[in-house]
C-alpha cells in the first residue's frame, strides 16, 4: 500500500481554521509513522508532535479515474531539497496549493537556469556514494561467504583474485547528505574506485551463478543525474495533475 494525495474539497461550512490545525495534525500523525525512504531524509529531525486522522471526516474526496497521484513522484525527485520533500508528506487546502506549486515550478526554473548547483552536487555525491555503497557491501558479503564455498563454482582458478581484490577494497565513505540553505560541503566527491569497483562487479558476476551476481553501475555524471531529475515523466505527470486540481478548486488530502 502506498502513500497518495487525493483531491479534495473541505466539506460545506467547514471552518477554515479548523481545518488548518486538521491539516498540520495529520502530517504529524503520518510523520509518527515514518514512512518514507531510506536514506532520503535520514539527516533531518523529524518532530511529530500530537497526531490525528480527523481531517478525511472534514472533506469530500474525488473519486474520478484522475482524482490520485503518488506521494513519490515528489518526494523523490532529487532536484528538489530534502527538507522541502520531507515536507511534504502532508494535506494541501485548496487555498494554499497553488502557491506551493507556483514555489515548486519557480525552484525547477532557478535550477534550469544554473541556480542551486553546489547543494545539488552535493546531493548528487552522497545519493550516488550511497548507493555504490550499498551494493558494495553486498558483494563483499558474498565474496566474504565464497571464501568457505566449496561449490565448484566458488573454487575456480578464476574466482579467488577477483574475490580478494574485492574483499581489500574497503566501502567507500559516504558524504553527509546536505541540509538546505546551508554551506554545501566542498569536499563531496564521488567514490575514489567507483569505475574499479564497476569492472570486479562484473568480473564476479561473468564467474558465479545467477543469484551470487551483485549488480553495480558506473554513476551518471553529473549534468546526466540533474537533467535525467528536471526530465522525470513522473513528475511531471504528477505537477501538471496539481495545475488541473488547482483549476477545479481542488486540494489535495494525504492518503496512506
Amino acid at each position: 500500500m502506498g502513500v497518495d494525495w487525493i483531491r479534495m474539497r473541505p466539506v460545506p461550512g467547514a471552518s477554515p481554521e479548523v481545518l488548518v490545525v486538521l491539516v498540520q495534525q495529520q502530517a504529524a500523525a503520518f510523520a509518527a509513522t515514518g514512512n518514507w525512504f531510506e536514506g532520503e531524509f535520514d539527516h533531518l529531525q523529524v518532530d511529530a508532535g500530537p497526531g490525528s486522522c480527523e481531517l478525511v471526516h472534514h472533506v469530500d474526496v474525488d473519486s474520478g479515474p484522475d482524482s490520485y497521484r503518488r506521494v513519490s513522484a515528489f518526494v523523490l525527485s532529487p532536484v528538489f531539497p530534502a527538507e522541502w520533500r520531507l515536507a511534504a508528506y502532508r494535506s494541501y487546502l485548496p487555498a494554499e496549493l497553488p502557491d506551493r506549486l507556483h514555489r515548486w515550478r519557480s525552484h525547477l526554473d532557478q535550477i534550469r537556469r544554473g541556480a542551486h548547483r553546489d547543494y545539488l552536487h552535493a546531493w548528487y555525491c552522497y545519493a550516488m556514494t550511497r548507493q555504490v555503497a550499498l551494493r558494495w557491501q553486498v558483494l563483499r558479503d558474498q565474496a566474504a561467504t565464497a571464501r568457505d564455498r566449496t561449490n565448484t563454482w566458488a573454487t575456480r582458478p578464476a574466482l579467488i583474485p577477483v574475490r580478494e581484490q574485492i574483499l581489500a577494497l574497503p566501502l567507500p565513505a559516504v558524504p553527509p547528505a546536505p541540509h538546505w540553505g546551508a554551506d554545501a560541503p566542498t569536499e563531496a566527491r564521488l567514490p575514489v574506485h567507483s569505475d574499479l569497483m564497476v569492472e570486479l562487479a562484473r568480473s564476479w558476476n561473468s564467474l558465479v551463478p545467477n543469484r551470487q551476481k551483485v549488480r553495480i553501475q558506473q554513476p551518471p555524471d553529473f549534468d546526466d543525474f540533474v537533467e535525467t531529475a528536471l526530465d522525470d515523466a513522473a513528475l511531471t505527470d504528477c505537477l501538471d495533475w496539481m495545475d488541473r486540481a488547482t483549476q477545479d478548486g481542488y486540494g489535495l488530502l494525504l492518503d496512506w
